[in-house]
Order: structure tokens, then sequence, then C-alpha cells
């Protein structure tokens, strides 16, 4: 029995809808209630990261050269892409508040979608490569002759667009069976009708990233927070819409209904048990007959 809890009394009941509430509300509430398994996908995906640019590091200490080091960097993209796919997995079915076990779901999507997850990640470590040289380059030829502005300002609105791109990209790989020339399209096209949840996921982004940058050294722990973080707002933000203009189209063009509103939709059939707090009529509660004594 509840201390400040009066079962007896009629009220409206358990509500139909709990999650209606505002996104931000939402989004903590899964963010707190999940926090100790976010750390430790945290460390899971870091670990698994890292572990390929290890090589760089030894290649940066042996002094083999830059060629070498770009080739190895844009190789580790093959462990890379597979391992953010995982990743977004597992804050995918977060967000959904759908059961999670961290490790297994893990693995299993970093070797289901290991082809598709490698391809993207050497693709995301050659254009990192290409813009690394890009910059620079047309930066100092900015400064002879501002014609070179407009390359250097196509860099930029690319890179944008191709990281705003990066919060449906993994998420489709994860949710769909489309091959990778139509994720990549279906990005493009998810990142223009959905521009204000774009654009609200790219401000936080650089606000998160400028915040370590200029709080550095003392941001360092931050790594075990953000990354999780950052992933789970681009679930929570980003999966409705492809749930909505993708997967559920497939199913409607089929006259199917979607698998996963199986268990999120009542069924059309008779309700077992229907709740109408209106109808109810208080009870009283039972009188307490006197105790006769025993003479």
């Amino acid at each position: 029995m509840g201390l400040f809890s009066n079962y007896e009394r009629v009220g409206k009941g358990i509500t139909k809808d709990p999650d209606k509430k505002i996104a931000l509300f939402r989004f903590l509430d899964i963010y707190i209630s999940h926090f100790s398994k976010l750390i430790i996908l945290n460390f899971i995906f870091i670990a698994t990261v890292m572990l390929p640019f290890a090589g760089l590091m030894l290649i940066s200490y042996l002094g083999l050269g830059n060629i070498v080091f770009y080739i190895v960097f844009i190789v580790c993209g093959i462990f890379v892409g597979p391992a953010v796919c995982g990743f977004m997995k597992v804050l995918r079915n977060i967000s959904c508040r759908r059961p999670v076990f961290i490790w297994s779901d893990f693995w299993r999507a970093f070797a289901s979608n290991f082809r598709q997850g490698a391809i993207m990640g050497v693709i995301d470590m050659l254009f990192i490569v290409a813009m690394s040289f890009a910059f620079p380059m047309y930066f100092n030829l900015a400064q002879g002759n501002s014609v070179f502005n407009i390359p250097f300002v196509v860099c930029l609105v690319t890179s944008f667009l191709f990281l705003m791109m990066h919060f449906y990209i993994y998420l489709l790989i994860v949710s769909t069976t489309l091959n990778l020339w139509q994720i990549l399209k279906n990005s493009l096209y998810l990142t223009a009708i959905e521009i204000k949840s774009s654009i609200v996921d790219l401000i936080t982004t650089v606000i998160v990233i400028l915040a370590v940058i200029v709080l550095f050294p003392w941001s360092t722990f931050a790594i075990i927070i953000i990354p999780s973080f950052l992933g789970l707002l681009y679930a929570f933000n980003c999966f409705p819409a492809i749930r909505k203009h993708v997967i559920q189209p497939y199913y409607e063009e089929r006259g199917e209904q979607m698998p996963e509103l199986s268990y999120t939709q009542p069924s059309e059939g008779e309700a077992v048990f229907v709740d109408t707090p209106e109808t109810e009529i208080p009870q009283e509660p039972p009188k307490r007959k006197k105790n006769k004594k025993i003479r």
C-alpha cells in the first residue's frame, strides 16, 4: 500500500499516452534513466574505435611519413564504420524505449552491418583527409586572391551538410535494407525536409565540441559522456523522421503494418479492459462493527 495514495478514490486512471510530454523532458527522462548503460556503451565504443588508431600512433612515433599515415588513417574506417553502426543501433533502441542488451546488441549490429559500415567508414575517413588538405590550401590562396574564398566557402558548406547527413546515415544502415547509394540519397532528403531537427543537432554538436576545446584539458573526462549524449540526441530527433518518411511508406505500399507498431499501438480487436473512470461510482468504505463485550 502506498504511503500517500488512496487506491479507492475515483480518478483519471492510467494515462493512455504517457509519452505526451515536451520533447526536451522526454529526452532527459530517457537519458537520465539509462545513464549507467550509456556510460558502459561509451567505453565499449571508444575502445573499439581507438584500437585501430593505435597503429597511427605507432606510425607517428616511428616517423614513417605522411603518406603511410594517411593510408592507415583511411583504412581505420573499415573498423570505425561498423563500430558506429553498433553504437547507433543500441542508442536507437534506447531512444525508442526498447529492451537493450548493450554488449550483445552492439556486436550483433557491428557484424550484421559490417560491409556497409566499413564502406561508409572509409568514405568518412577519405572526406576528413580531403578537407584537411582543402581548408588550409584555399584559406592560404584566399589571402592573395579573394576568388579562392568561393571554394573555401563551398568546402565549409559541404562539410556542414555532410555532417548533418550523418545524423541519419548510420541510423538508416541499422534500420533498413537499403543499399548505400539509397541511404546517402535518403539522408540528404531527410536533412532537407527535417531541417529544424538537423539544425538543432548541428548547433548542439558545435556547442559541445567548442566547449570541449575551450575547457581543455579539464574537459578530457567528458569523453565518457559526450559520445552517447550526442548519439542519443541524433537517434531521438532523427529516427522518428526515418520511421515516418522511409520505413512506414514501405509497409503502406504493401498494405502491411509496421512490425514495431504491433507492440506500440493497441490492436483493433475487442479490448480486454476499458478504463472509464467517468462512469465509476465511488465505493463507500465498509462500516466497522463494534465489538461486543464478552461478560
